[in-house]
């Protein structure tokens, strides 16, 4: 069976953070593989880090250097949280080189803490109610764990927004100058 891009098989939807995620995570998806005969798929690289909940379990995935080919059972939903830029390495507590081209379970990093964090979430049939599942508890951790590099944070949200910065930068807020 031939690979296909992820995105173009099964079915797949992505929309920005909400504000409990917001310091540390750009967006939330969801990517829900065929019921039959879902094809291996290819993960291009995107210079993205994605926390990923499959079948009970987080896993840490990217950045990848490489395009990776990924075998998931059909049926399976996949629910991702991508870090905003610069910050995965203060939210996970590991250097981002670490995990560059990995897809590791987040206990390998966490250990016992990855466990809690994973009985916060039940089981259900309602993907709604999944995801809302997450962002509840992922948003509770990361008001713990704000983006280390803030500096960094506003340069790639003016990147995303398009605009050149019109003042200086603060060194000590971190905010525009006026």
């Amino acid at each position: 069976m031939e690979a296909v891009l992820a995105q173009t098989t099964g079915f797949f939807q992505e929309r920005p953070a909400d504000r409990r995620l917001a310091a540390a995570f750009a967006s939330v998806w969801v990517h829900r593989m065929q019921d039959r005969d879902a094809p291996p798929v290819v993960i291009t690289p995107d210079a993205t880090i994605d926390l990923q909940w499959i079948d009970g379990r987080f896993r840490v995935a990217g950045p990848d250097r490489e395009p990776q080919i990924e075998t998931l059972p059909s049926g399976s939903t996949i629910v991702g949280l991508r870090f905003r830029p610069g910050a995965a390495a203060g939210w996970l507590g590991v250097p981002a080189n670490r995990i560059v081209g990995e897809r590791l379970d987040l206990g390998d990093l966490w250990g016992e803490r990855a466990r809690h964090l994973a009985d916060r979430i039940h089981a259900t049939p309602d993907l709604a109610g999944m995801v809302r599942q997450l962002e509840e508890a992922i948003g509770a951790h990361t008001l713990e764990h704000r983006a280390s590099d803030t500096v960094m944070g506003h340069a790639f949200d003016l990147i995303d927004q398009g605009r050149q910065p019109t003042s200086r930068w603060c060194r000590t807020c971190c905010a525009p100058c006026i």
